[in-house]
């Protein structure tokens, strides 16, 4: 029970009064939501690291150090009395879920299905977790948001904001969308005005720099938004295949740095870290990995008898039925291979749709995202649950052979056999 007496409670009044002032002098900023993962700034050729990789390894590092901490706060012998905090609330957590998957799978494989269960759950909680974190998906790199043809230098421009300086750190001005010159020439003598009161650069009739686009003094001409570029002299004197000078120039110009903030490109932020469940990357390895192993436990339990699960042949000629079992085997073939596509969508999908709905939400009602927030909080734990969960019970499943439920059957008459007084048939 909190306390909600002495400090606490103006604590908690600062940051009420702090909320509603932002709300309503601070308007929100529209991210931008694609479902790849973003690449870091760098030379397009090679590798370049990607925001939801870069956190998938912050997410083993606090996996291992999670690890370290266990061990060294794990009692070592029967008499040290646990320690308290955290680790007796993860020893609880770690107990009841071995007790669960136990009931569920049996004692015989135990060992090996809770190993993968355990480490799916941490992974992928953790990774959902992340979303909730603050400066995730806010804060990161700022980018210049626009598109160039490589090969003719046509620059398409993008929805974005200008951005203004504060202390060398440059963000994003939400004040101020950026306004191409063609828009800019339909609006209003009001509507510029206002812009200006803003402090605005685009959209108010002042002229706004143009992009150096000067490269190897060859000018290549930017497109107006959503237009293609006008080719230079150059490119329609010269035959294709020469290489011409304006084409190489495009070319280069295809990687061309803007000064940050400059107020001829809309900006937007690349964020530094993204939760790797919104990556399909992620969880398509994830998924892999999960469906891989159970197929390795189903041969280490039954062996090579374990293909004629998916194969089985054997009663096609000797039983009118053995056609259907066949196409069981098949049909049982096919379910396994979807199972990395369920796997995989299926977090994907919750995930990636509960950061666009934060995305939404604290931008609909920046002053109360925090039902949201805490609404994903469950989801993130359900959805790494059933994952962990779904891994264990197929992999319970890959090590019982077809001849399980007829032994099963064969042993309970032999019982009843013996014991005819004692068992009594079931209705």
């Amino acid at each position: 029970m909190i306390n909600w007496n002495g400090k606490r409670r103006w604590v908690a009044l600062i940051l009420l009064i702090a909320g509603i002032l932002v709300m309503l002098t601070v308007p929100p900023i529209i991210p931008v939501i694609q479902l790849p993962g973003e690449k870091y700034p760098g030379p397009a050729d090679g590798f370049r690291m990607t925001n939801s990789l870069m956190a998938s390894i912050i997410v083993w590092i606090l996996l291992i150090l999670l690890a370290v901490y266990i061990n060294r706060k794990m009692p070592k012998s029967g008499d040290e009395a646990p320690p308290g905090g955290f680790y007796n609330l993860f020893e609880l957590l770690f107990e009841g879920l071995y007790g669960f998957v136990l009931n569920i799978v049996g004692q015989k494989y135990m060992r090996y299905i809770f190993s993968f269960f355990m480490t799916i759950l941490l992974i992928v909680v953790l990774s959902n977790w992340l979303e909730l974190v603050p400066g995730v998906d806010s804060v990161g790199f700022l980018e210049p948001h626009i598109t160039t043809d490589s090969s003719t230098g046509a620059v398409t421009y993008q929805a974005g904001y200008e951005t203004t300086n504060s202390g060398g750190i440059f963000v994003l001005n939400p004040k101020c969308p950026w306004i191409s010159p063609a828009d800019t020439a339909a609006l209003t003598a009001d509507a510029k005005a206002d812009r200006a009161a803003k402090g605005c650069v685009t959209g108010t009739g002042a002229a706004v720099p143009a992009p150096d686009t000067t490269v190897g003094g060859t000018t290549v001409a930017p497109a107006t938004p959503n237009a293609e570029a006008t080719p230079s002299v150059a490119d329609t004197t010269k035959p294709e295949g020469e290489g011409s000078t304006a084409a190489a120039a495009a070319r280069e110009g295809a990687d061309k740095e803007y000064a940050p903030g400059d107020p001829s490109v809309p900006w937007v932020v690349t964020p530094y870290l993204r939760s790797p469940s919104t990556d399909l990357n992620t969880t398509v390895a994830l998924a892999l990995i999960a469906v891989v192993m159970t197929e390795v436990l189903g041969f280490r339990a039954l062996g090579i008898g374990y293909l004629t699960k998916f194969f089985n042949f054997k009663t096609l000629f000797t039983s009118p039925l053995g056609g259907i079992d066949v196409i069981v085997g098949l049909l049982e073939l096919i379910s396994e291979i979807s199972r990395i596509l369920s796997f995989a969508f299926r977090l994907l999908g919750n995930i990636f749709a509960g950061s666009v709905l934060l995305f939404v939400m604290s931008f609909l009602v920046p002053f109360l995202p925090w039902p949201f927030f805490l609404l994903e909080f469950f989801v993130g734990a359900l959805q790494a649950f059933v994952f962990g969960l779904l891994t264990a019970i197929f992999m319970s499943q890959a090590t019982a052979g077809h001849g399980d439920h007829h032994d099963e059957e064969h042993e309970v008459e032999q019982i009843t056999a013996d014991n005819p007084v004692e068992i009594a048939p079931a209705h």
